[in-house]
């Protein structure tokens, strides 16, 4: 059940599309309602030094340095200018990457929660996953890139959460953040559980949407708090800002767990999930069977609960589908597992899981269920 090994992805600098990087046929171009603050774009660096001439020639070309992000657990700086008019975002990825072809230059493109409310159903998902009673001790912290939580919600109330935002102005508590962070402090599942939850989530006029920075940002935050597992159910299109940034956390022991999507069967990868260091989770119903707008693809590691899943937010208790409300599951699952939580890399974990799961679908790994449901089956790891 060995997840197939992920096409290496070339970034070149004269690439036409707004990526500017080489892109499988499958990968379509964003849309305008992929990619947030349009006159702007952003540097990753990895040193100050190499700064110099990248500023230099910014400078030069009349773009405006409107913001610096000393990224100290990534060891990356963040650069953020505002682009000439009249450039284009493939132009000004040129023009920069040209100046500095060490640094990484991209838009910022937008991340939405994968989540929505669904049809009355069963409290199924702990017997599903053969959870235990009254739930196992979390064995370490964990990091939540989402939407705000609300510290005063019910469900939340045996959680610790230390938060911070990262969004333009505060942060405003929301429902999709919630429902995850009740997921992994749900005492059915999980006790003890300290959590970190990374506002990244801000209203739009294309909805709500997290972009590449904030997301970057927030992973540098955690990192910093000491975090090595974070949960991430926002997804969009890939972004190399995202991809730099993934690997040089997961290069320092931080493995993330996202959602891979509900855009259906046939649609292209959606990132972080589809990034080779991230754990992608799809989403089945009570019968194990796959929700039919989950993605799919060679980038699918694991199933759990996301079809009808009762969780708690805002005071009460309701339904909720999406991938979104399945890869806390998986998370959750690691949390419970000393052997699995000590783990910083996504490959260890990747085949450490492989070996704790239900299969789903076809015998083996399936592009569908990934290596099927990590489940539990017995008292809480040792």
């Amino acid at each position: 059940m060995t997840r197939p090994i992920h096409l290496c992805i070339a970034a070149l600098a004269l690439c036409g599309a707004l990526l500017a990087c080489a892109a499988p046929a499958n990968r379509p171009a964003p849309t305008d309602a992929q990619i947030l603050d349009a006159d702007r774009v952003i540097a990753l660096l990895a040193d100050t030094r190499s700064q110099r001439p990248l500023l230099a020639a910014a400078q030069a070309g009349g773009y405006a340095l409107i913001g610096q992000d000393r990224l100290d657990a990534l060891d990356l700086r963040m650069l953020t200018f505002r682009m000439p008019p009249g450039v284009t975002g493939p132009e000004a990825i040129r023009f920069l990457e040209t100046a500095d072809p060490a640094s990484t230059v991209g838009v910022n493109h937008a991340y939405r929660p994968v989540a929505m409310p669904s049809a009355p159903g069963t409290d199924y998902a702990a017997d599903l996953l053969g959870w235990p009673e009254p739930g196992c001790r979390a064995r370490a912290p964990v990091g939540m890139i989402d939407t705000a939580v609300d510290p005063g919600a019910p469900s939340l109330s045996a959680a610790r959460i230390t938060a911070r935002s990262f969004t333009q102005g505060p942060a405003a508590p929301a429902r999709h953040g919630t429902e995850v962070a009740a997921v992994l402090a749900n005492p059915r599942l999980l006790n003890g559980v300290a959590i970190h939850s990374a506002a990244v989530v801000r209203p739009g006029e294309t909805g709500d949407a997290a972009g590449a920075d904030a997301i970057i940002r927030a992973m540098d935050w955690l990192g910093g708090s000491g975090v090595s597992l974070v949960n991430i159910s926002l997804a969009g299109p890939f972004n190399k800002l995202l991809d730099r940034a993934l690997r040089a956390s997961a290069d320092r022991g931080m493995v993330v767990v996202a959602a891979i999507g509900n855009d259906g069967p046939d649609a292209a990868p959606l990132y972080p999930a589809a990034f080779p260091d991230a754990l992608a989770v799809t989403a089945v119903d009570a019968g194990g069977r796959i929700w039919r707008r989950a993605n799919r693809g060679a980038h699918v590691d694991f199933a759990a609960p996301g079809v009808d899943v009762l969780v708690g937010a805002d005071g009460e208790e309701h339904f909720v589908s999406g991938t979104s409300i399945a890869a806390p599951f998986v998370t959750a699952r690691i949390l419970a597992d000393p052997a699995l939580a000590r783990l910083r890399s996504a490959g260890a974990m990747r085949a450490a899981m492989q070996d704790r799961t239900q299969d789903l679908g076809q015998p083996g790994w399936d592009s569908t269920y990934g290596a099927g449901l990590p489940s539990l089956y017995g008292a809480c790891p040792g």
